[in-house]
């Protein structure tokens, strides 16, 4: 006789695990949320766990849910995505250009006791309220230039003291000067101590320097499509460097970095993209580094991923690789594709040989994995992912 097995009686634990299993995905927690009630207060976590706020519509729907109709489920949320319309003020977007709409923010930002993950899409002005800068977030992801500039220094002071991980996006200061800087009566972020991991993508000119900024214990530095401005502020030493291949990326005169694990990642082959040993030693003692990872995140095919990456790598890099690993230093070499990894070993036959080679697939980095964030996937569509 089979017995049947209602939602009384499996473990809550069970459950969970079920629910986790959807990745976040939207669709299939609400049906589970429907199942009776002690499967719709399981879901809740799930459901909530990160919310994108586009737009004033969003917003809104989100402040009625949160303060006013249910706002026990505001401790469940840990990531929030706040849109330009909601952050910022342009020319175009005026949400929040009354006080009382700032203030409906606030209450939704104290709303949310557990937040831990805070990406903010900028287009003018900040409005978001600094001072929760200072609660549970440690995470942050700036997509934009604020202005004016002080607006960005104030921000950073703020978040000095509680945020671990910082990504700077989209952000382009030209014609700045460091005398004007420093000149400028205006707060500097100063000692950012709880920072270790920092991201600059498609950035220029950002209006950093040692005397403003330090980021003592910083073990993670990404720097994607930007000038090495922001060299001359991180420490010497550092646990992972990731870089994008490019042949003109260098260090600041007199600074050469100590790295242990070196991620060198490659999107669009470029004819002057040059993968060798003199690249990575621009930027880092290679003596000293124990991995290295190479990440090819082409969007070509396989055939067409291997052509690119044997055109790219030098001639020498092999036997440059197994000199090092001689000399006590390199301990491994990874190989990180989209596409399956046939045909890749015969492009490094002696590191293969040697046995310190690793080729695998997939789009995220092993040494150093992307945390989960909003990414775009086309206009006000965001999806919480991990890829780079």
């Amino acid at each position: 006789m089979t017995s049947y097995l209602s939602s009384r009686t499996l473990p809550p634990e069970i459950i969970s695990l079920v629910l986790e299993d959807f990745d976040y995905d939207v669709w299939p927690l609400r049906t589970c949320s429907l199942v009776c009630k002690s499967w719709r207060d399981l879901s809740l976590p799930f459901l909530f766990h990160h919310l994108c706020l586009s737009d004033g519509k969003t917003f809104r729907r989100a402040f009625r849910l949160l303060v006013v109709d249910a706002p026990h489920i505001g401790q469940f949320v840990r990531g929030i995505l706040i849109g330009k319309s909601i952050a910022a003020q342009s020319s175009e977007l005026r949400f929040l250009a009354h006080a009382s709409e700032k203030e409906r923010l606030e209450a939704l930002f104290l709303a949310l006791p557990g937040l831990k993950v805070l990406h903010c899409d900028f287009g003018g002005h900040l409005t978001i309220p600094l001072t929760l800068l200072r609660s549970s977030i440690t995470t942050l992801y700036l997509d934009g230039n604020i202005q004016p500039i002080d607006e960005l220094m104030i921000l950073l002071q703020a978040a000095a003291e509680t945020i671990r991980f910082l990504t700077i996006r989209n952000m382009v200061y030209r014609g700045l000067s460091s005398n004007q800087l420093l000149s400028r009566n205006m707060p500097f972020p100063g000692c950012m101590l709880a920072l270790e991991e920092l991201s600059i993508i498609w950035c220029d000119e950002l209006p950093f320097l040692p005397s403003t900024i330090q980021m003592p214990n910083l073990r993670t530095l990404r720097l994607d499509n930007c000038d090495e401005s922001i060299l001359s502020c991180v420490p010497a030493s550092l646990e992972t460097l990731a870089i994008q291949i490019e042949p003109d990326i260098s260090l600041p005169v007199n600074k050469l970095l100590t790295v242990e694990n070196v991620v060198a990642f490659c999107r669009i082959i470029d004819s002057d993209d040059r993968l060798d040993e003199r690249t990575i030693r621009k930027l880092c003692n290679t003596s000293k580094v124990k991995q290295l990872e190479l990440l090819l995140l082409f969007l070509d095919g396989h055939n067409d991923t291997l052509r690119s990456l044997a055109s790219m790598i030098d001639k020498d890099f092999d036997d440059d690789m197994l000199r090092l690993h001689r000399h006590g230093a390199l301990e491994r070499v990874i190989v990180t594709s989209k596409f399956p990894s046939e045909g890749i070993q015969d492009l490094f036959p002696k590191l293969s040989n040697l046995g310190i080679l690793e080729v695998r697939s997939g789009a995220s980095s092993l040494l150093s994995p992307q945390r989960r964030r909003f990414i775009k996937n086309g206009y006000q569509s965001w999806s919480w992912s991990s890829d780079w």
